[in-house]
């Protein structure tokens, strides 16, 4: 009578381990989706990216956050990657520069990335910056530089944007915008 018991009692159990199983998955899975998880685990060098994405109202990736976007619609959670950047991570063998962001570029932005259904309309952008500064034939996302730029070459989300075009020019520099450092200028054959 009892090992009759037993057996019916062990689909049971496997019934709830399974749905255990399948409800902290779905937890995990909804927590990995979101910003807090990639500092809850990293909290060096990830916490100025995700304070950042969240409280300071000069960066992008808040302006980001305010809309609605999170940090995977724009940073693809492969695998592989992740599972390097946890090694990375584990080891130590990682960068930091003075502000504590990652030393190293990781993505690009470019307008594959950028101008997608339903993230920035490119048409829109180009028009929205004709004449830029009042000045007449200046677009700096039509640019004479052609596909040579991505959105990144003057876009930051994690940090101050840069305008690129005064690596050659004297155009206006937007408020919390930074200027590069001017290029140098050929050297005279002789």
């Amino acid at each position: 009578m009892e090992k009759k018991r037993a057996k019916r009692k062990w689909p049971l159990a496997v019934g709830v381990v399974v749905a255990v199983l399948v409800v902290a998955g779905a937890g995990f899975w909804a927590w990995h989706e979101q910003p807090s998880f990639c500092n809850a685990i990293c909290h060096e060098p990830m916490d100025p990216y995700v304070e950042g994405y969240y409280d300071n109202e000069a960066l992008e990736a808040h302006a980001h956050q305010v809309e609605g976007v999170t940090c995977l619609q724009c940073h693809e959670a492969k695998l592989d990657e992740q599972i390097s950047e946890g090694v990375a991570w584990i080891t130590g063998n990682y960068e930091v520069d003075e502000n504590g962001m990652i030393a190293t570029v990781g993505v690009r932005s470019d307008a594959a990335m950028c101008a997608t259904s339903g993230c920035h309309d490119w048409p829109e952008t180009v028009a929205a910056t004709e004449n830029w500064g009042g000045e007449a034939g200046v677009n700096p996302h039509e640019s004479h530089q052609g596909y040579a730029l991505d959105c990144s070459s003057c876009h930051t989300e994690h940090g101050a944007s840069i305008m690129y075009c005064n690596t050659c020019h004297d155009y206006e520099v937007p408020d919390g915008w930074t200027a590069p450092a001017k290029a140098s200028a050929p050297a005279d054959a002789a």
